[in-house]
């Protein structure tokens, strides 16, 4: 099952707002930006490439690694370290890492695979054992944990609630044996739901459900939340505010990170929903593991690259080598999310997110997951390397740079709805700012410049667009006036 290593699913804050109390302290630094390096490392193909300077040099040092359980121990008692191995040796002291860690194996699971669906253990204190062994290789060097992810969807969980919690207490507990330090990150959920009122995601009362049950029930055996905040980002504050509640009424009152987002997806355009079956049907072939199911979805992914001249550009944007001006589109929308993504996040109380990926195989554009997610990898590996392919890790750079080290992010009321403006509190106590208008991902750039007045209570103002572009600004009697495009812009 090779061609699941093409899978990518789909800042720091110390204090929360007042109308949200406070979260317990999270180790931070720098912007709290991480980026992820994807769904496989040298598991079942290639071999394990040195990433951390390439993160460092977008201003980066948090990651985060899945590594399963096969690859480690593919023999009861033997285990294979390389992995792991190659991975610490890139690791520098200010560096920060999370492993997840997924119970998937040929031997030692429910349902014997290299990769996925991951399953119970057949054996709790045989799993026990093998996650000892894997923290204490680690010494120390890794702070978090995870188990699993996603754990309400079949493909990523072939169990039951009930038996996702038996397992992260037998996980929590050996984590801590090994490294009574280390944080455990209980396996995260998608994010995809909706806030009441708005249109439900499939599945979504049964997910909410889930994730009650491991609070309610688990919430002794994590120290952190891990929320994804894929799907819309206007709907992040909601999302993580419903979240922060649950854990404070049925947990512990754990923090929130965010380990994984991008956006927007294929499916955020109401032009591709037309292709919903395609999600299905590859969900359906995973959960049960079956493999001609699964070949027989690049049938119809095909017949859209046969006939890509007449599909919607939006779903056009999507596919690999499509036509150059909507591929450099399509990286502009991207940029733009990225910086939108982390701002909510970061203003609702999430402590510290990681993009996804950095790399990931696209080799095989019939696969549903090159289809979906396949242009958003942040690099391209060739001959060893890793090489930026895009704008967006430029994005990324700059944005860290703009954030810097903060204590917290809060949205300034400007009494229209459609303008964000942020206020970055720094941790040396100046501000900063980041401003932009709620305009539709795909056609808001070919609107013309709106002007727009927001509250200002500095003296002068400089400003650049995520792009690096200077902006001219006009300070007068407490507010600021400024040119918008669809960009978000940095102001200092």
């Amino acid at each position: 099952m090779a061609t699941f290593r093409n899978f990518t699913t789909l800042i720091s804050i110390l204090f929360i707002f007042a109308a949200h109390g406070q979260v317990p302290s999270i180790k931070t630094g720098a912007s709290g930006l991480g980026v992820a390096w994807g769904f496989s490392y040298g598991h079942e193909a290639g071999g394990h490439p040195v990433f951390m300077p390439a993160l460092r040099d977008m201003g980066v040092n948090r990651t985060k690694l899945y590594l399963f359980w096969q690859q480690i121990e593919p023999v009861e008692g033997r285990y294979d370290w390389t992995a792991v191995d190659a991975f610490l040796a890139q690791l520098d002291e200010g560096d920060e890492a999370l492993i997840a860690v997924w119970s998937a194996s040929g031997w030692a699971t429910r349902v014997s695979t290299t990769m996925l669906p991951p399953s119970p253990a057949k054996d709790a204190e045989a799993y026990h054992r093998f996650i000892v062994e894997l923290v204490s290789r680690c010494k120390g060097r890794i702070r978090y944990w995870q188990n699993d992810c996603e754990p309400n969807n079949p493909v990523y969980w072939n169990g039951s609630a009930d038996e996702f919690i038996g397992q992260l207490k037998v996980f929590h507990r050996a984590v801590k044996t090994a490294d009574p330090d280390a944080q455990v990150v209980v396996g995260g959920y998608d994010g995809l739901f909706n806030p009441p009122g708005m249109r439900e995601y499939p599945g979504q009362a049964a997910s909410l459900a889930f994730f009650d049950r491991v609070i309610r029930e688990g919430t002794a055996y994590f120290d952190v939340f891990d929320l994804r905040l894929y799907g819309d980002p206007y709907t992040i504050p909601d999302r993580v505010s419903y979240f922060r509640g649950r854990l404070e009424t049925l947990g512990n009152g754990q923090p929130v990170i965010c380990t994984e987002y991008n956006g927007p997806g294929f499916y955020a355009f109401p032009e591709n929903r037309a292709y919903i079956d395609l999600a299905m049907q590859w969900q359906r072939s995973v959960a049960d593991l079956d493999t001609a199911a699964y070949k027989a979805i690049a049938n119809p992914i095909q017949s859209l690259y046969d006939s890509i001249a007449s599909l919607a550009p939006v779903t056009q944007m999507f596919l690999m080598g499509c036509d150059s001006a909507l591929d450099a589109k399509y990286y502009r929308i991207q940029c733009r999310d990225i910086v939108q993504r982390n701002l909510l996040a970061f203003s609702a109380g999430v402590a510290h997110t990681y993009y996804w990926d950095l790399w990931h195989d696209t080799a095989d554009t019939l696969n549903l997951m090159t289809l979906m997610y396949g242009k958003n990898k942040l690099m391209e590996y060739r001959g060893g390397k890793l090489a930026s392919a895009t704008p967006m890790p430029h994005v990324i750079r700059r944005l860290v740079r703009h954030l810097g080290p903060f204590d917290r992010i809060q949205r300034v009321d400007t009494g229209d709805s459609r303008i964000f403006l942020f206020h970055i509190s720094l941790v040396d106590g100046r501000p900063r700012y980041v401003l932009w208008e709620r305009r539709d991902a795909f056609s808001g750039e070919d609107q013309p410049d709106s002007t727009v007045t927001v509250p200002w209570p500095h003296a002068a103002a400089m400003a650049e667009d995520l792009f690096g572009n200077p902006l001219d600004t006009m300070v007068r009697e407490g507010e600021l006036t400024i040119n918008l495009s669809a960009d978000p812009v940095f102001i200092n």
